[in-house]
This record gives structure tokens, C-alpha cells and sequence, in this order.
């Protein structure tokens, strides 16, 4: 099962689509309000392939909003801890908080440099 990643921008908001099989299987929502950047992840439950995860987490903050260090503000679901740890990998000062099946994410993006 190959996914492939698509990328639509609309000025300050992208959508990050991953397919697998011809379906949507995962997608994140990135806006730029010139505070921050806000991301909303959303992933299929069952079986994906296992790259899928790390392929929207990379396509994120590939865009031009992350390039730089900036304020982000993500929410992903409750226990997800791949999508997690993609956050941790490309941010620092990482909190996290639940809100019921969504946990909250605090973060600054690490960016270039």
C-alpha cells in the first residue's frame, strides 16, 4: 500500500492530504493567523501503511508557515503517540493537555534554525 501526499494552499491556510488505495487515510489543516500557526491532524483508524504518520507530519512542516520559529497550537487525537512524537521532533517547549478525545498541543516550531 503506497500513500501518496497532496497540498492545496489558500493564502494563510493549507490542507495536507495523505491517500492510501485511491482513499483519504489523514490530513492536517494548517492556518497562519500571524500569531500562530494553528494545526488540526485528523488520521482513519484500522490499518495504514506505516509511513503515513511521519509523511504528514513532514509535508507540515515543510510549509513555509514552519520555516521559521514560531508559536503553534496543534490538536491530534487522544493517544496518537506517533503524531505526538512527530510534534516533539520538530518542536520545542512541547505541552500537552486533553480535551476529551483531542489532546492539545502548545509548542514552538523549531524551524530552520
Amino acid at each position: 500500500m503506497a500513500a501518496t501526499c497532496s497540498i492545496r494552499t489558500d493564502g494563510h491556510a493549507s490542507r495536507v492530504s495523505i491517500e492510501s488505495d485511491g482513499r483519504p487515510v489523514a490530513a492536517a489543516d494548517i492556518v497562519d493567523d500571524g500569531t500562530a500557526v494553528l494545526l488540526r491532524f485528523r488520521v482513519d483508524g484500522g490499518h495504514l501503511p506505516m509511513q503515513v504518520r511521519h509523511q504528514l507530519m513532514q509535508a507540515v512542516f515543510d510549509l513555509p508557515a514552519l520555516q521559521t520559529r514560531r508559536v503553534v497550537h496543534a490538536s491530534l487525537p487522544l493517544g496518537d503517540v506517533d503524531l505526538l512524537a512527530g510534534l516533539r521532533t520538530h518542536c520545542a517547549d512541547v505541552d500537552t493537555r486533553a480535551a476529551g478525545s483531542t489532546c492539545l498541543v502548545d509548542a514552538v516550531a523549531k524551524g530552520e534554525g
